[in-house]
């Protein structure tokens, strides 16, 4: 029997013509803005979901209806956000790609394991290095995760508008710091067709912009949370776990 989960929500914006994450996984919402909503519903049909346009217009202000939405919807509080153009999901030892399906158990697992220790942020690697964090340590309870994250929209917390980029590091650090934990499956990564700012991406921003809000997040919470580290970003959760 195909899974089907119902607590899945796909930002979309000018990608009417395809939403790889929803056709890799098979369910979900597809939650684009209502001028756009006809255009996605062609080929989509009722799994599109629309919100007022002035509640879209940036990544954090559409996360933010997102959460909303979640809440509104999910008796525990509990969906996972996912960008909609992640089109594989791999295991890290094997490496293999798994099918929708296998993706999904992988995620209700995932929610599982995120309700019974009481996580309210959780997700899996971003790294498809097949020799980084797959056997010593499997799982994280302070690590970040972007693209695919499970969240819960119970405790109130919020993107802050004021990043245009980076406000998936900003909201890492805010649930960090109001539960004290959170969860990554180390042993799977969720894969994006193109690359994140590239010229596949809807917004677009370049190395310099991104120092730029790093800086913007380092000030906020006066700590060195996100630096360049000569050819990477290195990222420091100053809040000890639990």
């Amino acid at each position: 029997m195909t899974l089907k989960m119902n607590n899945i929500y796909y930002p979309s914006y000018k990608r009417w013509e395809r939403v790889r994450a929803y056709e890799f996984f098979g369910c979900g919402k597809i939650v684009v803005p209502e001028s756009q909503g006809d255009l996605y519903r062609k080929r989509y049909g009722d799994a599109v979901v629309t919100i007022p346009d002035h509640l879209d217009g940036s990544i954090p202000r559409k996360r933010n209806a997102l959460l909303d939405l979640i809440k509104e919807e999910q008796e525990d509080g509990y969906g996972f956000i996912i960008d909609d153009d992640i089109n594989r999901f791999k295991r890290k030892k094997e490496n293999i790609n798994l099918t929708g399906d296998e993706a999904l158990e992988v995620m209700e697992k995932l929610y599982i394991m995120a309700k019974d220790i009481g996580a309210t942020y959780g997700g899996f690697d971003y790294s498809q290095d097949c020799m980084k964090l797959k056997d010593m340590s499997p799982f994280s309870l302070t690590k970040p995760v972007y693209q695919l994250v499970l969240v819960n929209a119970q405790d109130n917390i919020r993107y802050d508008e004021r990043f245009r980029i980076n406000e998936d590091v900003e909201i890492w650090v805010q649930k960090m710091n109001s539960n004290r934990r959170m969860i990554r499956d180390n042993q799977y990564v969720a894969v994006a067709y193109g690359e994140d700012g590239a010229s596949n991406s809807v917004i677009g921003y370049d190395k310099k912009e991104q120092q730029h809000y790093a800086t913007m997040i380092n000030k906020k919470w006066g700590l060195p949370i996100m630096r360049w580290n000569k050819t990477r970003f290195k990222f420091t959760m100053p809040i000890k776990g639990v």
